[in-house]
């Protein structure tokens, strides 16, 4: 049975504790010296990539990259609807986040569950994370 999870367990407060935020110099390093792209998915950080709708939606290509967890950043009935139930026939452990994929809507709120999430992966032997939203 495939391991999944979904936006509706909650994070224990113990392990905000334990978060360590990334370094200044890598966060500029991502952001700076990166160029844009037009492929569908892209790795930009080890074992980290992004992506839009339609890399999420295309199973093949998940298996291709050998994704073992995907975070969602456009969940709900009303934007990327895949779920946890959508990726019941591969090994990949689901995040959803309901959130509208739109630069004024503000994220911040969600960033601590997404990075824990995130490092629950890389920490993961062989974890990859694939982060979506609609465009990408």
């Amino acid at each position: 049975m495939p391991h999944t999870r979904d936006c509706s367990e909650p994070s224990s407060e113990g392990d905000r504790a334990s978060y360590e935020t990334p370094a200044l110099a890598d966060l500029q390093r991502l952001f700076w010296f990166r160029g844009g792209s037009d492929n569908h998915v892209d790795q930009v950080w080890p074992n980290i990539y992004l992506g839009d709708a339609w890399a999420a939606r295309n199973k093949t290509t998940l298996q291709s990259l050998n994704i073992t967890h995907i975070l969602n950043a456009a969940d709900g009935p009303y934007s990327i609807n895949t779920g946890a139930k959508y990726y019941n026939d591969l090994q990949i452990e689901y995040y959803g986040i309901e959130a509208f994929d739109d630069p004024s809507f503000d994220l911040s709120i969600f960033f601590y569950d997404a990075a824990h999430f995130i490092g629950k992966a890389l920490n993961t032997s062989g974890g990859k994370v694939f982060v979506h939203c609609a465009m990408g």
